[in-house]
């Protein structure tokens, strides 16, 4: 087969003319699908409802509907009567769209403690699976 032989492409500007560069077209970019909003979740109930229960003023049974199993038993051991109340609003961190961390302060017999705790959503609910006062 013999050689084939093209003409290059002008590459110099004609005389008298302005230069013209082509420019490198713009490379597509991948932009990833935003995630759905997270389920609507009220950290303040959750929150108040097993504080109430840890100070007595709540019967135990409730924590079988705000937490796991395991977590409502242990916190089920640990009711005493004192007082308690929420210094502000908790705060929500959602590590993904079905998991939220839940940080909040608390005053209680003149003291102040933090409160953190884990949501998660499973079944059409927010239910808690791991919360902790710390002294």
């Amino acid at each position: 087969m013999p050689p084939v032989v093209r003409r290059l492409p002008a590459y110099e500007p004609p005389v008298g003319m302005p230069a013209v560069i082509p420019r490198p077209r713009p490379r597509p970019v991948w932009v990833p699908v935003p995630e759905p909003p997270s389920p609507e979740l009220d950290a303040t109930r959750l929150v108040w409802v097993v504080l109430e229960v840890l100070d007595g003023r709540r019967s135990r049974r409730l924590l079988r509907e705000v937490a796991v199993p395991g977590l409502a038993a242990r916190l089920g051991g640990t009711v005493r009567v004192r007082a308690t109340r929420m210094v502000r609003a908790p705060r929500v961190c959602h590590p993904s769209r079905f998991v939220a961390e839940i940080s909040v302060t608390i005053r209680r017999e003149g003291r102040a403690f933090a409160v953190a705790a884990r949501a998660e959503h499973r079944s059409g609910r927010w239910w808690l699976t791991t919360f902790s006062v710390l002294e």
